[in-house]
């Protein structure tokens, strides 16, 4: 394979990090304490949100807001099957079942028109996933989930820094999960954070990340384990530590440039890239604000473009592949035509913050050129 001199991923890692880790290092405390604290409360305030629990990753994320949205065996989750595994696999790990929503073929998005059909009387959830870096129809799934009674939960893991409606990802769905992993806009090694509308589930997610201990009970005045401490509800195993919350908390320095650089590239790319030949550009939705983790957009003869493009050095793939292909998820592939249409062109292509003008300018003439 061609050395990549453009990559698709690469990961952030703030100077000051180097510096920053060695206390913390030489403390002794590496599991989870006030770094965490810090972090949590500085990325709220980023956010706009009055409150995040930081986790271990984005799994974990997803568990607890599925376990506080009621999720249980045998319920049902509505999702798409054009996500991370990473987004899908905490509904099984409750041995509750996801139900294929198709998504709008033009975005990669869940088609909300569709919702509406797929609940049922063990419909738990809506898992709403912003593809890319795009902002999903947050609005209609709300109306769709207000109206029954069900709990909407967003997966803005690629989407860090994307608005909706002039407000960053956070502040309308009952959870919201972003993940800190190595190759997102900022990154804590690997890593994430839960934000609730209502501040008693974060409380909850507060005790269950550790296995339902409420840490100030724990102990005595004396430091020692207090005999009357009670767990009154089980919990998991999905705290960040303080490792990384110290990367975190640096390289939340530096979020505004690296969010501004990859919209900035998006945006050129939506001008640049217009009305060439084979490629689409994805519709997105008027009241959102991509934050471009990758510029997505679809290409006939994806794989011919590819080619060309790694020849290149140019970093080139299908984000993610249907997970309801997986076996685990029952291994045949849901009915779903825009699905399937998404799926045969979906592509995505270097817009990171390490992507100058230079080289976009450069990928952008070797895509107009053919393949």
């Amino acid at each position: 394979m061609p050395l990549l001199t453009t990559p698709l991923f690469k990961p952030f890692m703030p100077d000051g990090a180097h510096a920053a880790l060695k206390p913390v290092l030489d403390s002794g405390r590496l599991a989870i304490g006030p770094q965490v604290a810090a972090f949590e409360s500085r990325l709220a305030a980023w956010l706009g949100v009055p409150d995040t629990v930081a986790l271990s990753d984005a799994s974990g994320a997803l568990t607890l807001a599925l376990y506080l949205a009621g999720v249980r065996p045998g319920d049902e989750v509505i999702a798409s099957p054009l996500a991370c595994s990473a987004t899908l696999m905490p509904i099984a790990n409750l041995f509750a079942k996801p139900v294929w929503c198709d998504v709008d073929p033009l975005s990669g998005c869940m088609a909300t028109d569709k919702i509406a059909r797929l609940l049922t009387e063990k419909t738990r959830a809506i898992l709403l996933y912003h593809w890319s870096g795009d902002v999903a129809d947050v609005g209609s799934t709300m109306e769709a989930t207000n109206k029954h009674g069900i709990k909407l939960i967003e997966d803005a893991s690629e989407a860090f820094g994307a608005e909706y409606r002039n407000k960053r990802l956070g502040g309308y769905a009952d959870f919201t999960v972003y993940s800190f992993y190595a190759t997102k806009h900022i990154n804590t090694g690997e890593g994430a954070a839960l934000l609730a509308a209502n501040p008693g589930d974060l409380q909850k997610a507060r005790s269950l990340r550790r296995f339902g201990i409420d840490y100030a009970l724990l102990r005595r005045a004396n430091g020692d384990l207090n005999p009357d401490f009670d767990i009154p509800m089980a919990g998991f195993n999905f705290p960040m530590n303080e490792i990384a919350a110290t990367i975190g908390l640096e390289a939340l320095v530096h979020a505004d440039e690296i969010v501004a650089r990859h919209q900035a590239n998006g945006r050129f790319y939506e001008s640049a890239l217009n009305e060439v030949a084979g490629l689409s550009r994805l519709k997105r939705i008027e009241q959102g604000r991509s934050s471009y983790w990758t510029y997505a957009v679809r290409a006939e003869r994806r794989d011919d473009l590819i080619r060309k493009l790694t020849a290149h050095g140019i970093g080139a793939q299908r984000l993610h592949l249907r997970n309801d292909a997986y076996t685990c998820f029952g291994g045949k592939p849901s009915e779903l035509p825009g699905t399937a249409e998404f799926d045969a062109q979906n592509l995505s292509i270097p817009c990171g913050w390490w992507v100058s003008e230079a080289e976009r300018t450069r990928i952008v003439e070797c895509i107009r050129a053919g393949w």
